[in-house]
């Protein structure tokens, strides 16, 4: 009976896992030859990141610095609602450009947990905001995002290249997250900020947390992230060894389910014979559409193979992080840090994606993503 009871508790708990461990036993019996694809689908390297990342984000919580820096935040916000969003968000695209949409995630959203536990603005428009704001921010270079990375090498584009071509739609999406803001940030109470408390600092675990972000940052960055977990892995259990035993554990296996599950769905679906004849406004609409159902990396590496048209495949898997839940990692990786439910998420970024997209359409339309 207990173990029955556990079973349930496990499987309402881990939703995601569950439904893609199912998808993944579907495509087995489906075709058996999935498994000899699993290591063309599965990114060590992005495994070897995320991990790390994941016991950073946690070491971090721990040392007590997200709380730290939460505390200075709205101390000098003095509790406003517009600035202390804008101050996330600001954050947010000073950081995502440089350790990629996904690392911001894992170092902002317990913060943002912080700041709404202190301030008590509601935490579920904070994460979303955050979230949307590094898809976005991220995408000024290319490293800021796994999609990028990939258009960024497949087609030899070169980085003034890749710059120019991405400020439209980093500025465009940057001034409509600002009214956003200011749209959103009425529905926050404006309230006297409590006393705020004094927050005792691990010295010795905060300072090997920021040495191990910066290592899998550079190490990550140079193909080689195994050094960087290394690192990682050893000044965690010279600082709390404990807090290897609070990582996130089924959350690494959903990314592995991700990888393998998302990556077979364009090999079932065989769209890859008609993506040829696809003008810039369709490719546009397509991975747009696609990035939204299996998330934006493997939307990117479906299409890229079969268009010469990058621009508006860069637009369509870019706007499609945003939007519905699967659309990007970095949106799975905010919803399991944070006590957000989907339908809350949804709630607030759906009506961004939409107004975005459409402003994308026209971006595509006379010609800056033609």
């Amino acid at each position: 009976m207990k173990l029955r009871h556990n079973m349930i508790r496990f499987i309402v708990r881990e939703k995601l896992l569950v439904a893609l461990f199912i998808l993944f036993l579907a495509f087995l019996i489906y075709d058996h030859g999935i498994v000899e694809r699993i290591p063309k689908y599965v990114n060590m390297d992005a495994l070897i990141v995320i991990f790390a990342l994941l016991v950073i984000s946690r070491s971090i919580h721990v040392s007590g610095l997200t709380n730290r820096i939460a505390v200075k935040i709205l101390s000098r916000t003095r509790g406003s609602p517009y600035t202390t969003l804008f101050y996330m968000v600001l954050i947010t695209y000073l950081l995502a450009p440089l350790i990629m949409n996904d690392g911001t995630i894992f170092v902002m959203v317990p913060l943002v947990i912080a700041v709404a536990e202190l301030s008590g603005h509601e935490e579920a428009l904070l994460v979303s905001l955050v979230t949307i704001s590094a898809n976005l921010a991220s995408i000024i270079l290319p490293i800021g995002n796994p999609q990028d990375i990939v258009i960024w090498t497949y087609y030899g584009i070169s980085l003034s290249e890749y710059v120019s071509a991405s400020l439209p739609l980093y500025f465009l999406s940057l001034c409509l997250l600002i009214f956003y803001v200011a749209f959103l940030s009425r529905k926050l109470i404006i309230k006297e900020l409590p006393i705020l408390p004094r927050i005792r600092l691990d010295r010795r675990l905060a300072l090997a947390s920021v040495v191990s972000l910066i290592t899998i940052i550079i190490t990550a960055q140079l193909r080689n992230p195994l050094i960087g977990l290394i690192i990682t892995l050893t000044l965690i259990l010279l600082s709390r060894p404990r807090t290897l035993l609070e990582v996130d554990y089924p959350l690494l296996a959903v990314f592995l389910l991700m990888f393998i599950d998302f990556s077979e769905m364009p090999h079932l679906l065989g769209i890859q014979s008609l993506i040829s004849m696809m003008s810039p406004i369709q490719i546009y609409g397509v991975s747009l559409v696609l990035s939204q159902s299996i998330s934006n990396v493997p939307a990117t590496i479906a299409l890229i193979r079969h268009t010469i048209y990058w621009k508006p495949l860069f637009a369509g898997v870019n706007i499609g992080g945003v939007g519905f839940l699967p659309g990007s990692m970095a949106n799975i990786i905010a919803l399991r840090l944070s006590r957000m439910k989907t339908r809350d998420y949804h709630r607030y970024a759906l009506p961004f994606f939409v107004v975005l997209a459409l402003l994308g359409l026209l971006l595509v339309y006379i010609g800056l993503y033609g």
